[in-house]
């Protein structure tokens, strides 16, 4: 039904059940880029324009323009309320949402269509939300779901909790990025947060997996009805069940501007689990953004696994930019917490978690070619992206200077 499709992929009767779907090319993100509007029509078919137009929030490249037709839109809506439910939502449920809305962006108004579908009352604050605005919801309406993303939600919990030390909140549901288990613990304890689960969506293709009560950390329920989720290598082949690898999705229910093996910038690995909940299927433990890899001195550390080293000092997020200066490759490490922490302690942790960012090297050590810097921010101090609220994990600066 679409040009971009119809020059690339073979006859249709080639692919006759859902494991030909290897056989495909991988969709890239430039090549989504370059065939959807305002660029091109190409991914598009021909019928009359209907339904919703959503922008990426383009943590790093230019933002990508999502085409979701009425049908299309109506399905995940559909799909997406069992999901909900699964998460810990129930009738009679007053919600709080600050997702991230306006700019075309998909977090508020996915969320605004599926909620009026649910018997459940909404406050669609969007990424606005003030203290003064979760204390009127709660006190006021009763609210006892606030949904969000990490980044946003903990500064504006932590300091409504600050100003109504009896406050609680009996679930908390979040997407966007994942939560470290310092957070969860601490909204546990302090809020008596009851139900603490993630929804793993992407603005590309809507919902790829949930979180039920019994899984924790990463671990997803895949969605597999309505996008179908492929584990590769960087070649786009198949790895063995339960090895990371790169995550594809094909969208089962989304006939506009249709993703087929669509490579979505983020890793992980699928296995199957008998699950406490009752359901019995594919896991999705999600690993992060496949941009999370930090290569210094030659090695490779993934962002993950620091952020997981200093979550012992309370570290809620992390960012860590490479670059150059006067002839010196400089690691700089960002971290946010809630409470003030000592650059010295994290620098500390981190080279005796991981050698390769301190003074182990295979070369001359009086040769000053490295330098690892720590910046200690308060919550809320990383820069986010003005439109998803999201934070870069990693900038790797060395790269734009290479292709000066």
């Amino acid at each position: 039904r679409t040009p971009y499709h119809r020059a690339r992929l073979p006859e249709p009767a080639a692919v006759t059940d859902v494991a030909d779907i290897v056989t495909l090319p991988v969709l890239e993100k430039a090549d989504l880029e370059a065939h959807s509007p305002p660029f091109s029509r190409d991914m598009l078919s021909a019928d009359q324009p209907t339904g919703e137009v959503l922008r990426s929030g383009a943590t790093g490249g230019r933002p990508r323009y999502i085409v979701y037709s009425r049908t299309d839109w109506e399905n995940m809506v559909r799909e997406a309320v069992p999901v909900l439910y699964a998460l810990g939502v129930r009738p009679g449920d007053r919600i709080v949402n600050t997702l991230f809305g306006g700019g075309m962006y998909g977090g508020l108004t996915t969320t605004f269509s599926e909620f009026a579908k649910m018997p459940v009352e909404a406050y669609s604050t969007g990424q606005f939300a003030t203290v003064d605005d979760l204390l009127t919801l709660v006190d006021g309406f009763r609210a006892n779901v606030v949904l969000g993303m990490p980044a946003l939600l903990l500064p504006l919990l932590r300091e409504a909790k600050e100003r109504r030390p009896a406050l609680r909140i009996e679930k908390v549901v979040y997407g966007g990025t994942p939560m470290t288990e310092t957070d969860k613990d601490w909204l546990r304890r302090e809020l008596g947060t009851r139900v603490v689960s993630s929804i793993l969506a992407a603005n590309d293709g809507a919902q790829l997996g949930h979180q039920c009560a019994a899984l924790g950390g990463t671990r997803h329920h895949v969605n597999d009805d309505y996008n179908l989720i492929e584990v590769v290598d960087e070649y786009g082949r198949p790895v063995p069940e339960g090895q990371t690898g790169e995550l594809l999705i094909t969208s089962m229910q989304k006939f506009e501007g249709p993703l087929l093996r669509y490579r979505i910038g983020d890793t992980g690995r699928v296995f199957t689990h008998d699950c406490a909940c009752g359901v019995s299927g594919k896991v999705l433990e999600y690993q992060g953004r496949s941009d999370g890899l930090i290569r210094f001195k030659g090695e490779t550390v993934e962002h993950g696994e620091v952020l997981q080293a200093l979550a012992g000092l309370g570290v809620s997020r992390l960012q860590i930019e490479i670059g150059t200066e006067d002839g010196r490759e400089v690691l700089v490490v960002r971290t946010e917490a809630p409470d003030p922490l000592d650059p010295a302690d994290v620098r500390k942790l981190l080279t005796d978690t991981f050698p390769v960012l301190g003074d182990l090297q295979d070369f001359d050590a009086a040769l000053d070619v490295f330098e690892l810097r720590v910046e200690c921010l308060p919550e809320g101090r990383l820069p986010r992206n003005p439109v998803s609220g999201k934070i870069r994990n990693v900038l790797d600066s060395r790269i734009a200077v290479a292709a000066r």
